[in-house]
């Protein structure tokens, strides 16, 4: 792995640029910091993915929790995260097995999920059995490529926003804390990592404060579709890179 001193200030750059995005568009629409940034990031420097990318979605997880835990329903989220701990260490033996071009194309494949169910307009109903499988592979694709929000909006996505944006926070705080942790124990966060993290925090920080400032201001169809189309664009950019 790269320590900090050895990035590339340009690629520095364009890594906060992705957060900043990322976190301006979760904070919008209860998801989507991983979506965007983690292709990017993982284009501009595989050692990006999923180590530090995961711990400044762990703090910026701390700031929307914290915002919306009146809304948070404990209960309906519990088997979900139990579920999530089993998908935590499946995702930790996927990093240790699979290539980086491999990775490459699971992150792919969750991201499309996460578009699919945009487009679409899925939703499952919402019982123990559906939240135990998107809380599963939930973990599974956030611990691996830290893109774990596509299979519990699916779930939730039939609920009214205020629900959903409520509940996905708080799922994500206990979940990204899970994956950090799980990244640790199976040697794939440590110094080197948590420096090349410390850089792009205040970026995404600063992402989740400006969307709270200018929310109202912001088309909600602009901002779903817009985000779905830089998904996408960022998805075909990376599989070209990673399998040419």
């Amino acid at each position: 792995m790269l320590d900090i001193i050895e990035l590339d200030p340009q690629v520095l750059l364009l890594a906060a640029l992705a957060c900043f995005t990322g976190a301006y568009v979760q904070t919008a629409i209860g998801f989507g910091m991983a979506i965007i940034a983690a292709p990017l990031m993982f284009y501009l420097d595989p050692a990006l993915v999923p180590g530090p990318l995961s711990f400044v979605i762990l703090m910026m997880c701390l700031i929307n929790g914290w915002r919306f835990r009146k809304g948070l329903e404990l209960n309906l989220l519990a088997p979900a995260l139990l579920a999530r701990v089993p998908g935590s260490l499946v995702g930790v033996w996927l990093l240790g097995v699979m290539s980086q071009s491999w990775l490459a194309i699971l992150i792919a494949f969750t991201i499309m999920l996460g578009v699919l169910v945009r487009l679409c307009n899925l939703a499952l109903p919402t019982n123990t059995a559906t939240l135990s499988l998107g809380g599963f592979l939930s973990g599974v694709m956030g611990t691996s490529t830290t893109i774990g929000g596509p299979p519990m909006v699916l779930v939730l996505h039939g609920a009214d926003m205020h629900r959903i944006r409520a509940n996905l926070a708080g799922f994500f705080l206990v979940s990204s804390l899970m994956s950090v942790i799980a990244l640790i124990g199976g040697g794939y966060f440590g110094q080197a990592q948590l420096l090349q993290a410390a850089p792009l925090v205040p970026a995404a920080l600063l992402g989740n404060w400006l969307a709270v400032q200018t929310l109202h201001l912001v088309s909600r169809p602009v901002m779903h579709y817009g985000s779905l189309l830089l998904c996408t664009l960022a998805v075909i950019g990376m599989l070209i890179n990673t399998l040419s």
